[in-house]
């Protein structure tokens, strides 16, 4: 078993020390994560699709990528280092523009994640053709419209109901 050391805080995001991922999955501890949301000009949304062996949400579409947060480690930094990990892309901090955090809960099965996660909202137009997928946890990449993704009835897409509807009220604000 490979061992990823994290950060772990209270339910009020006091830090509290470092423990392995497994061991806060386990005991249900909050710890920090990143997503990212690749948007192109044509208003579409970059999704990956979990791996089969993922232990959590297997087959799911997902965002565009996303990892825990490592011990001592900033979002930012995190964020760069997940998209080259994940979908082989070289990016630095002025790709990225953070766009909030929200607390995340879920269970499945023997996992209990709970985290504060950094939202990065990151715009350009990625060939999915030109991406390299890191196999053990991207199966593949495809882009849907927006209006098609923010449907907490979607149940292939992973359930992130809030951050959802804060990423639409985000992304179209700046329309009207």
């Amino acid at each position: 078993m490979e061992h990823e050391l994290i950060d772990f805080y209270d339910k009020n995001g006091v830090y509290q020390g470092k423990i392995d991922k497994a061991i806060a999955h386990k005991n249900g501890l909050w710890h920090k994560s990143v997503h990212v949301w690749i948007i192109n000009d044509k208003k579409e949304i970059l999704f990956q699709k979990r791996c089969s062996e993922k232990k959590f949400f297997p087959g799911y579409w997902d965002c565009s990528f996303a990892g825990h947060i490592g011990a001592g480690e900033d979002s930012l930094t995190s964020a760069i280092r997940e998209g080259q990990e994940e979908l082989g892309l070289i990016l630095n901090k002025n790709d990225l523009q953070y766009a909030f955090t929200i607390k995340e809960q879920f269970t499945w099965k023997d996992i209990i994640s709970r985290e504060f996660v950094d939202v990065y909202i990151m715009k350009a137009n990625i060939d999915v053709n030109n991406l390299t997928f890191q196999k053990e946890e991207v199966a593949s990449a495809k882009y849907f419209d927006l209006g098609k993704v923010f449907n907490p009835k979607n149940k292939n897409f992973f359930p992130h109901n809030e951050e959802y509807f804060l990423l639409k009220k985000k992304l179209f604000e700046k329309e009207k």
